[in-house]
């Protein structure tokens, strides 16, 4: 018996880089939303229901897990960009 997929979409590769091109924010713990920078490129590492995103600020390293689905929207909308993830997975620009 197979387990039926949500929303399939094309693999990712499980180490790849993205650009930030447009709003995307995440949730530090419990508290507040907060913006990733526009124009900063991360690195993302795929886990099995996240997308792990990591970048250097002000010399410091910063890491910050979004969920698959919303990482999926954002790159659908054109809020990020993916970069050396191979062809046909970055989304069309609207």
């Amino acid at each position: 018996m197979t387990t039926p997929t949500t929303a399939p979409c094309t693999a990712l590769p499980e180490h790849f880089q993205a650009r930030i091109q447009g709003h995307v924010q995440h949730r530090v713990g419990d508290g507040a939303l907060e913006d990733i920078p526009v124009g900063q490129t991360v690195q993302v590492d795929t886990a099995i229901a996240s997308m792990v995103l990591s970048w250097e600020s002000e010399g410091q390293p910063v890491t910050v897990t979004l969920a698959k689905e919303e990482f999926e929207l954002y790159v659908s909308n054109g809020a990020i960009e993916l970069q050396g993830a191979g062809e046909g997975t970055a989304a069309a620009s609207a």
